[in-house]
């Protein structure tokens, strides 16, 4: 395959990724996805495993219980078994006997204490995503006021950071999740820094300054 064939296939496959992405809850079977990158569902999967690294079936549960992950650190109003059946499985016991393979915690046991360090330990490194090129833009807005809080550390702890951003604006109430903007700022490359110095703030917009708290959240 040449250089230009390859680039031509590479961009499908691409584009059969973003949108298993957007439909992780529908069905997707490898006859549609097949079609979508203009190939039969044997080759297709061939090389999709040899581009990806994984296999269609397991990328694609890969996805879904990474999402679920999500979801049960930063959504403790969602009952487990719903996210089990979003991520695709009949009954909790099986969405348990997979997470815990995958990330070596319960599902209740990781809504409770993440361990996010091991978390990224274990999600594969897909090698799509060391083939995906950024679409950066440079976006312009007006000055606005936020709440941030600063995580300062290992890169793989950001999300435990960023819960408790989460939690905190749930029980002020202030910086609401669905109404306020939410950014994060990173003012170090995580390939080149060393862990105990990379910086990334995370931040809501607030309307008022907000009062002093325990949480380390502050006005900027």
């Amino acid at each position: 395959m040449n250089d230009l064939i390859s680039a031509a296939y590479s961009e499908r496959l691409r584009r059969v990724c973003d949108h298993i992405e957007r439909h992780l809850d529908e069905p997707l079977s490898i006859e549609a996805l097949s079609r979508m990158a203009h190939s039969s569902p044997f080759h297709f999967h061939r090389q999709f495993t040899t581009w990806s690294g994984l296999p269609l079936y397991r990328y694609i549960q890969w996805l879904r219980l990474r999402r679920a992950s999500w979801r049960l650190a930063f959504n403790p109003q969602d009952k487990v078994i719903d996210i089990a059946l979003d991520a695709g499985f009949q009954n909790p016991e099986s969405f348990t006997r997979a997470f815990k393979t995958a990330f070596g915690q319960s599902p209740r046991r990781f809504r409770q204490s993440p361990d996010w360090l091991a978390w990224h330990q274990r999600v594969p490194k897909l090698a799509l995503q060391e083939q995906h090129v950024m679409d950066v833009k440079i976006v312009e807005f007006p000055p606005t006021r936020v709440a941030m809080l600063t995580h300062l550390g290992h890169p793989d702890k950001v999300n435990a950071s960023a819960a408790k951003f989460i939690a905190w604006r749930r029980e002020t109430g202030q910086s609401p999740i669905a109404s306020s903007q939410t950014f994060g700022i990173a003012w170090h490359d995580p390939q080149t820094t060393p862990p105990a110095q990379f910086r990334f703030d995370i931040c809501g917009s607030v309307r008022q300054p907000i009062a002093e708290n325990d949480v380390g959240v502050v006005n900027s």
